[in-house]
């Protein structure tokens, strides 16, 4: 039998899961509501305060005795977070609407890597090169980004799962625009800024070990920075501020309940435990589950570039993973070292003749 011990160990890898399981539901929630002609810049505004209004008790209550002073500097921390959620999702959005779904997708699994590089240049997280883990976390990571580019980039022949009378299609976004080198630029830029927030939380976590607060403070301060750019940028359409009983509503209570408060929370409680770069690594898994969403609930056909991509993506988080549990830090080498060392020096000490004691004395 599996021991608790064991269970507890596997806590984050759970949470990771369930956050890429609740994001694949999001994406294909927000999909069909924006098609019906949801405003992005709403949708990430209602959102935001939903997540603050579902999170918010549960963290003033929970946390009352466990949570540290808000200094103005830790404020500012905390802003910084928020605005660089803010930003990405915004830009995430807006770069979709002058670009293509395949495009977005294919850029948003480049955070893994990218938050890695930030991380081992920020010495946020420890690599050693030389060991086998090491070696394990940079090639899994860069498998893992592999397959899903692969799942995005190439589809090959169709792989016919949908029963028959059951018709399959595609579901793309209808974009009117055509400025592909500013919708580039915005999706790439909300990829590096969501790697730098992953890679910069981690820091932070440390200060303010509150997780549920931390949260909270994000959730606010971005709802009210994503308030301000809707009202700057839609300034003169009230009506989009509207939105009935029905998949727009579902999209914004879902995103904001499940999405921004449980899943960010869950995102810094594994960071606080695990680091930036392992919670990053699971962000491939949402593709796969997307595609299996897709395939069973609006019956997209499912491609041989799938099926070699998600396996890829197995492998490669495998590596990963493995090579995070097993690599050995270059401090904790060195100072292994040092101890062994010492503890030869001791025993050389220890075992000098006695007229050599003598002398010294």
């Amino acid at each position: 039998m599996v021991s608790f011990k064991g269970i507890k160990e596997f806590k984050p890898h759970l949470a990771q899961i369930l956050v890429q399981v609740t994001f694949a539901g999001m994406y294909i929630i927000t999909r069909v509501s924006m098609v019906d002609g949801m405003n992005h810049f709403v949708f990430v505004t209602y959102r935001q305060i939903v997540a603050t209004i579902s999170i918010a008790p549960f963290a003033y209550f929970l946390e009352r005795k466990k949570r540290p002073p808000l200094t103005w500097v830790m404020l500012f921390q905390i802003f910084l977070l928020a605005s660089g959620i803010t930003l990405s999702q915004n830009c995430y959005f807006q770069g979709l609407y002058y670009t293509s779904s395949t495009f977005g997708s294919a850029a948003l699994n480049l955070v893994p890597v990218l938050t890695f590089a930030i991380a081992t240049f920020l010495r946020l997280e420890n690599v050693n090169i030389r060991s086998l883990g090491g070696q394990a976390k940079v090639i899994g990571t860069v498998i893992c980004v592999s397959g899903a580019m692969v799942m995005t980039l190439y589809k090959g022949p169709s792989i016919k799962f949908i029963p028959p009378g059951v018709k399959g299609h595609h579901i793309t976004y209808n974009s009117q625009a055509n400025d592909l080198v500013l919708g580039s630029i915005l999706v790439f830029g909300s990829v590096v800024i969501m790697a730098a927030g992953l890679a910069f939380q981690a820091p932070v976590l440390k200060k303010y070990p509150a997780q549920l607060s931390l949260t909270a403070l994000m959730c606010l301060i971005g709802s009210v920075q994503s308030g301000l750019i809707a009202v700057i940028c839609e300034h003169k359409k009230y009506k989009i501020w509207r939105i009935g009983w029905n998949i727009e509503l579902l999209s914004v209570v879902y995103a904001g309940i499940i999405c921004s408060a449980l899943g960010m929370f869950l995102q810094a409680w594994s960071i606080s435990q695990k680091g930036p770069v392992f919670v990053a690594i699971f962000n491939p898994v949402g593709t796969i589950v997307t595609a299996i969403f897709e395939l069973i609930i609006l019956h997209v056909y499912l491609h041989v570039g799938s099926v070699l991509g998600a396996t890829l993506i197995a492998v490669g988080l495998y590596s990963a993973l493995w090579g995070k549990a097993n690599d050995t830090p270059v401090e904790d080498a060195e100072e292994s070292h040092h101890n062994i060392t010492l503890s030869l020096d001791f025993l050389k000490r220890k075992r000098r003749p006695p007229e050599d004691i003598e002398n010294v004395t």
